[in-house]
């Protein structure tokens, strides 16, 4: 039996004995069970049972077990983490069979988050071998990516692949469990009645206690209760500031247009808006197409009384100016053109709204100036050439603007004197004494 057996240092006048012993669990291919004729799991289980005696006869106790499960990496990392869950799980359930366990620590992250873990693990089994193409094989694993592809390149019959299937996956099926032992003291009464385990210390050093029915002394001093230290009072108010709002013209999406913009206010009556609308769709035998490219720059005036009003919310007027280009096609017959002008005025009202009033809604509406010069071409062959036909210019002087958006605010943390700190301030030293 492979005990190793360490003196630790002395705690409040106890001398504790520290033993471990490591017991591992092999498992098959995608099981979670522990199967007592595979490998050396029943030479493990008579090594349980031994401890279980030795535990009796040497009058220890376990305080801290440490736990790691591992899996091979032949299937998914979700069929991989429920796999090494259920190692995990059985493998504890058979050790508290013989020993009464406290809290194990888990040494192994799930394969959800750290995916690399399994190939990290590969790699330690790799570098304790001597396989061929060994360093070639170790470059592979540490450089990530498709490792059994790249594995499986270095020979033409994958023959190194194979053999690292079936000399280190097995290996990586397993839970190693680790048991620390502690003597019981030998003074007085024995553990948990008189040594309390304190769980902040990594040594799981203990402390003597007294039972809550004991009796003090005649002779023992009454201690005067020490005088609890008043909490320095807080000077400043946490605020949280809007730097911009993200949103998005929901009428936009609604017509597969995505979309997305950007707003800043400038202190709390104005705010600029940069927008961008960008579909790009075309079908594969060019029969239509739904392409725009079109920024906007738009600045606002917000209404009323800004003292009691949040940042970008309440009653606005705006002036917006855009540029873009365009080309729409349908049935082969289409057209190609740039906005020269998109200009107006615009009207808007904005609300919070959630649980943190972070998200907010925003109505608009805008009329001006829209003028676009733009080809008309029709497809020939199948579409294979699009045919000028003629050229015109297009001009609209009405509503050019609906806005429907649905943003978010993206604030900062700062940090202000607060109001009875500002008072103290302003009344001097003596303002100041308590």
């Amino acid at each position: 039996m492979n005990v190793a057996i360490a003196t630790a240092q002395k705690n409040g006048g106890f001398s504790d004995y520290v033993d471990s012993a490591k017991i591992t669990f092999y498992f098959q291919v995608g099981s979670g069970a522990i199967d007592l004729d595979y490998s050396t799991n029943n030479a493990m289980l008579t090594k349980l049972r031994a401890l279980q005696e030795k535990q009796g006869a040497d009058s220890i106790y376990v305080p801290r077990v440490d736990v790691y499960a591992g899996v091979s990496p032949e299937g998914s990392d979700e069929a991989n983490s429920r796999v090494r869950w259920k190692r995990l799980d059985n493998s504890i359930h058979l050790i508290e069979r013989y020993f009464q366990l406290p809290r194990y620590n888990e040494n192994y992250f799930d394969a959800k988050v750290t995916i690399p873990q399994i190939w990290q693990n590969l790699a330690a089994e790799v570098r304790k071998s001597d396989i061929p193409n060994k360093e070639r094989v170790l470059q592979c694993i540490l450089s990530g990516g498709n490792v059994p592809a790249k594995i499986q390149s270095i020979d033409k019959n994958g023959a190194t692949w194979d053999n690292i299937s079936k000399k280190f996956f097995p290996v990586l099926r397993r839970c190693d469990v680790v048991i620390y032992f502690k003597k019981k003291s030998s003074q007085g009464k024995k553990f948990p009645e008189m040594d309390k385990l304190l769980p902040e210390e990594e040594d799981q050093s203990f402390v003597r206690v007294k039972k809550p029915n004991d009796e003090l002394s005649p002779h023992d001093p009454i201690k005067a209760p020490k005088e609890k230290k008043r909490k320095p009072r807080k000077t400043t108010v946490t605020e949280y500031q809007p730097l911009f709002a993200v949103n998005s013209n929901v009428l936009y999406d609604a017509a597969l247009a995505p979309n997305f913009g950007v707003e800043f206010p400038i202190k709390k009556m104005l705010s600029f808006n940069v927008s961008y609308v960008f579909p790009w769709w075309v079908a594969k035998d060019d029969s239509w197409c739904y392409q725009i490219q079109y920024w906007e720059l738009e600045g606002k005036y917000w209404l009323g009384d800004r003292r009691f009003e949040p940042v970008l919310t309440g009653h606005a007027l705006g002036l917006f100016g855009g540029v873009g280009y365009y080309d729409l096609e349908r049935n082969s017959k289409g057209y190609q053109g740039e906005i020269c002008v998109n200009a107006g005025f615009t009207y808007h009202y904005a609300k919070r709204f959630g649980k943190n009033r972070r998200w907010r809604v925003q109505f608009g509406v805008g009329v001006g100036m829209m003028r676009t010069n733009y080809s008309y071409y029709e497809g020939r062959l199948q579409n294979s050439y699009l045919v000028w036909q003629r050229d015109g210019r297009y001009t609209w002087i009405g509503p050019t603007k609906l806005d429907i958006n649905i943003g978010y605010l993206i604030h900062r943390k700062v940090e202000r004197p607060s109001k009875l700190h500002k008072k103290k301030q302003e009344g001097g030293d003596d303002a100041i004494k308590e």
